[in-house]
């Protein structure tokens, strides 16, 4: 069995020593630029320097995340930034983006890449793509379950990482736009703002009713993930590196997290078996647990995965209200669990209101104390609200705090040496010491070595002052020593000497990929090539039922995409019947069962010739294939190189980012044919595994599973704004825009800004809906093609009804994101 890899996540150097001396054997962070977590601390170009230092010394591997889209704007500094993780030798960077690995690739070869969970891989032949495009790591989608890991570990060399603790997103990394669409902060670009740890309500599209009243709102807020206890079966099945979340959180968090899962680790490779003890399971719901999970990766699924009480941290429940004085705002509580001054605790009543306190003066029996314990009843102020049986929970716990910091403060001794000393009469003393990685170094004394006058040296005193490496990661394993008897020498010059042995180690160990220095070359993106033909912009539909087919096949489109697979061959046939291009739409999340439905189908989807792909493993199912490969808005097109990259894999026409703005957009159009762009549509902002109207429709339906078939629901937030919810694939759900994209009067800069394409995407709208803005945009693109300004009356009077209605957006084409 290999020995797994126990990665760790680092915001700041405290984390990073943290994890370091807790037993990480590898840990990933972001610096200041390019990562997907902007708002941890994060470090600076001399404090990366200073974390690869203090990391490879200490025989521990540093991941650096640059895994967010990038702009053509920001490439040049993008390969910089790159060529400095490069030079300072950091082991590997994290990648989300096509095109940043085409730009890695073929500027540092031997640069070690590994997929982030952001480029959603989810299946074999995605993994299998990775692989041949030079990715040494995937990331598994955190939705897999562990036979789906186990299939891929089994057919493919690639190294697995997977998830093991920690925050949970409720959408397919990657593929969320949520944040994004609501508030312009982008979570593909680091700076997610958690839209999805927001009450919500599940509500009936047509009667407006709402579904879960029972006041748990946080529908689509995930419980923390913990394997602790199941660890043992990713490591039967070979697993590479086991990865905890947390860069966004404290440096104690790390530390004790990352020490239960080493004990485990060793103990399940010492034991064949893990025994998790009371105080470690205390201790990891002490340092932070939104309600615990195993995830989608151990089965758990529906109300096991979410927690719908509070998006934050639930704390332990250590006590109940006897009393609340209103006068003297003063509450009397009976202990469940020891509290002390300094704790921090909340009051939750049965409104699910929340009300917290950082403890300070404790009464009990009319003295002031600094700790209590369990059964005894305490008095303290308390500046809110309490009822007799409201329960107290203690979110923030010192005496945990303070131990977990304890194992960090100090530097332990965890790399072992071996070293030798040559002790000659009339000559320098002479020490080596080597490592385990094959680091050899000598230095010897400035003084020559003198006959005792009266004690002499002896090998114990020798090896003892070798020993005292306290302030140092390194301890001993065997000191072999070559003495003369009766000789003298300062014990300064064994200090000296000790301590020039270990600098030089130190030196040696720093750097480990014994990298030539990179200088950096001018990134060429611009190529000429003549512009696309206005004549010859085309629109395109995409629809997802039959009826929308038919729909379509009755107006001037004739170019549509089909999302469902399953019927495919209906589809094909009546698009056949009026001479129109129908391209088989497959979907965002296809695992590998998926992908043999598909198999079944190839000879029709290649013998039709044109299919649109939405991930990196049917793209690799089809690239060798004799068929017209197009690209869907799912794999992040924001740069030119992305579709550069594409291309080389044999995909004609690509769908740009939705979170392109226009200037981006006519940049990224100007240096590559095929370019397609939505410009009408309920875009999607999300796509997960969870189905809220099963699981929240519980409550109000014997059977919800499959109510969405007959019914349309929805998601109503705090300001009464409904998302509607679309089942998509194998009972996926999608959400998508309270608001439809809506380009129409932008058509013309559209077009003239290269776009071959321009799509309008469908997805609830009824057939009346459907027509009228097919009738809008090819009378626009009509105009436009013929030489007339602006947009005729109709197209004009069909804007302002959607303004008006307030059934409007334009998406990032004017704003972009942060």
């Amino acid at each position: 069995m290999n020995k797994v890899e126990l990665l760790a996540p680092v915001g700041s150097f405290d984390a990073l020593v943290g994890a370091v001396q807790n037993g990480a054997d590898a840990v990933y962070l972001g610096g200041k630029k390019f990562g997907a977590r902007q708002y941890a601390n994060n470090f600076h170009e001399n404090g990366l320097i200073k974390a690869v230092e203090y990391c490879h010394i200490r025989g521990v591997k540093i991941y650096v995340t640059v895994n967010t889209l990038v702009s053509d704007k920001e490439l040049k500094d993008f390969i910089e930034y790159i060529g400095f993780l490069y030079n300072i030798d950091v082991d590997a960077v994290i990648i989300q983006d096509l095109g940043v690995l085409k730009c890695i690739r073929e500027n540092f070869p031997d640069f070690e890449v590994h997929a982030s969970t952001q480029m959603t891989i989810h299946n074999l032949e995605g993994v299998k793509l990775l692989e041949s495009l030079g990715v040494s790591r995937a990331v598994m989608a955190r939705e897999m379950d562990i036979d789906s890991i186990e299939y891929i570990r089994k057919r493919s060399p690639m190294e697995l990482e997977v998830f093991v603790h920690g925050a949970l997103c409720i959408c397919y990394s990657g593929q969320c736009l949520m944040s994004s669409l609501i508030g312009g902060r982008s979570g593909n670009r680091g700076r997610c703002a958690q839209p999805c740890r927001l009450p919500y309500s599940l509500v009936d599209l047509e009667t407006k009713e709402e579904i879960n009243t029972s006041g748990d709102n946080y529908i689509l807020s995930p419980r923390d993930l913990n394997t602790l206890e199941d660890i043992g079966k990713l490591l039967n099945i070979g697993v590479h590196s086991l990865k905890i979340e947390g860069r966004m959180k404290r440096p104690e968090y790390v530390a004790v997290v990352v020490r239960a899962y080493r004990n485990a680790i060793d103990m399940y490779y010492r034991e064949g078996k893990i025994r998790i003890d009371s105080e470690t399971e205390s201790d990891l719901k002490g340092i932070f647990n939104r309600k615990f999970t195993k995830g989608h990766l151990l089965g758990e699924k529906g109300k096991n995965l979410m927690n719908f009480e509070k998006p934050g941290n639930m704390g332990m429940e250590i006590g109940e209200v006897l009393a609340f004085d209103k006068g003297k705002k003063r509450i009397r509580i009976r202990l469940k669990d020891n509290l002390q001054k300094g704790d921090g605790i909340e009051i939750r009543n049965r409104k699910r209101e929340y009300m917290g306190v950082k403890v300070g003066k404790m009464i009990k029996d009319n003295k002031i104390v600094e700790k209590a314990f369990k059964d005894e009843v305490i008095e303290m102020d308390f500046k809110g609200r309490g009822v007799k049986g409201d329960k107290v929970f203690k979110t923030s716990n010192v005496s945990l705090l303070s131990r977990a910091l304890e194992t960090y403060r100090l530097e332990g001794n965890i790399v072992p040496i071996s070293g030798a000393v040559k002790c000659k009469l009339g000559e320098e003393i002479q020490l080596y010491v080597w490592d385990s990685s094959g680091n050899y170094i000598s230095t010897e004394g400035k003084e020559k070595i003198q006959k005792a006058l009266n004690r002499p040296l002896d090998e114990d005193r020798i090896e003892k002052q070798l020993n005292k490496l306290g302030n140092t990661p390194y301890y001993f394993e065997k000191i072999e020593i070559d003495i003369d008897e009766g000789i003298a020498m300062p014990i300064s010059e064994i200090n000296n000497i000790r301590r020039e042995a270990i600098e030089k180690l130190n030196t040696l160990r720093a750097k480990v990929n014994k990298r030539e220095k990179f200088h950096s070359k001018p990134l060429k993106l611009k190529e000429s090539f003549s512009r696309e033909k206005i004549e010859d912009t085309i629109i395109s539909a995409y629809v997802n039922n039959l009826d929308q087919l038919k729909t379509i096949l009755n107006t001037e489109i004739n170019r549509i995409y089909y999302s469902n697979i399953n019927n495919i061959e209906k589809a094909l046939d009546l698009a056949s019947k009026y001479k129109k291009l129908l391209i088989p739409a497959l979907s965002r999340i296809t695992y590998d069962k998926e992908l043999e439905l598909i198999q079944e189908k190839r000879d029709i989807l290649i013998k039709n010739g044109h299919v649109l792909l939405s991930n990196h493993g049917q793209l690799n199912m089809f690239m060798d294939d004799d068929i017209n490969i197009y690209g869907d808005f799912s794999f992040n097109i924001f740069n030119s190189l992305t579709a550069k990259k594409l291309q080389e894999l044999n995909v004609s026409n690509f769908t740009l980012s939705p979170e392109l703005n226009n200037n981006q957009i006519k940049e990224l159009a100007s240096q590559i044919h095929g370019c397609e762009l939505i410009v009408y549509g309920h875009l999607p902002m999300m796509i997960t595994k969870y189905c809220p109207v099963k699981v929240v429709g519980a409550k109000s339906y014997k059977n919800p599973c499959r109510l969405c078939e007959d019914r349309k629901f929805g998601l109503k937030d705090r300001y009464g704004i409904i998302f509607p919810l679309q089942k998509q694939g194998e009972c996926r759900t999608q959400l998508l825009n309270s608001k439809k994209m809506f380009l129409l009067e932008y058509m013309e800069e559209i077009i003239r800004n290269n776009i071959s394409i321009v799509r309008l995407q469908f997805t609830n709208e009824d057939k009346n809906e459907i027509i009228s803005i097919v009738k809008a945009y090819c009378k626009a693109l009509d105009r436009i093609q013929k030489g007339k300004k602006g947009l005729d009356k109709e197209a004009i009077g069909i804007i302002k009804r959607y303004k008006d209605g307030g059934d409007y957006t334009k998406g990032h084409f004017l704003r972009g994101v942060d």
